[in-house]
């Protein structure tokens, strides 16, 4: 006699419970691939961690969360004070950075990787789950340039610790 088969929690319905109170509407669609559960684990406690600061609750519309270019997109309208906002962008910066070197099937590190041809599709994959994205795209840590309201810093994602350090960027070098 065979035992019945248990299905596998679903994470994203975990995630939204644990963080329904701020979650304005119903439980968001994440149009991503299970490795990346951690990813958006981590951006909600950080979300949240945020809004603990704003003087009364609020909610947050969760515009999209979806994988893009291999890489994770996710858009928040949040009706928050500025440092709350800043520290949710700071928090979606990471999770994006992390899922640039997190393979989506397994979580893993992983690095960017194409299909081959011109209409390549990319994905962040691991070496045990590369089959079918032979062309490595990325090679270093995830780092990207942004200008704020500081000026113009280059970012570079830190996987074991969880951080980005920013370098600032001589404004004639940003041209």
């Amino acid at each position: 006699m065979s035992r019945p088969v248990t299905p596998a929690p679903d994470w994203q319905a975990q995630i939204y419970q644990k963080h329904a109170s701020w979650i304005a509407g119903t439980m968001p669609q994440m149009a991503v691939g299970d490795g990346w559960a951690d990813v958006l684990a981590r951006l909600f406690d950080r979300i949240a961690d945020a809004l603990a600061d704003e003087p009364v609750p609020v909610k947050l519309a969760i515009v999209d969360i979806k994988e893009k270019f291999g890489e994770l997109r996710a858009e928040f309208l949040s009706p928050v004070g500025s440092a709350t906002q800043a520290a949710i962008e700071h928090a979606i910066l990471l999770a994006e950075m992390r899922s640039e070197c997190t393979c989506d099937e397994c979580g893993r590190e992983g690095r960017l990787r194409s299909t081959l041809g011109q209409s390549g599709w990319l994905a962040v994959k691991c070496d045990d789950h590369r089959s079918g994205y032979p062309r490595l795209v990325a090679k270093g840590p995830p780092s990207r340039r942004i200008t704020d309201r500081r000026g113009t810093f280059e970012v570079v994602y830190d996987r074991a610790a969880d951080t980005v350090t920013e370098v600032p960027v001589d404004d004639e070098d940003s041209r």
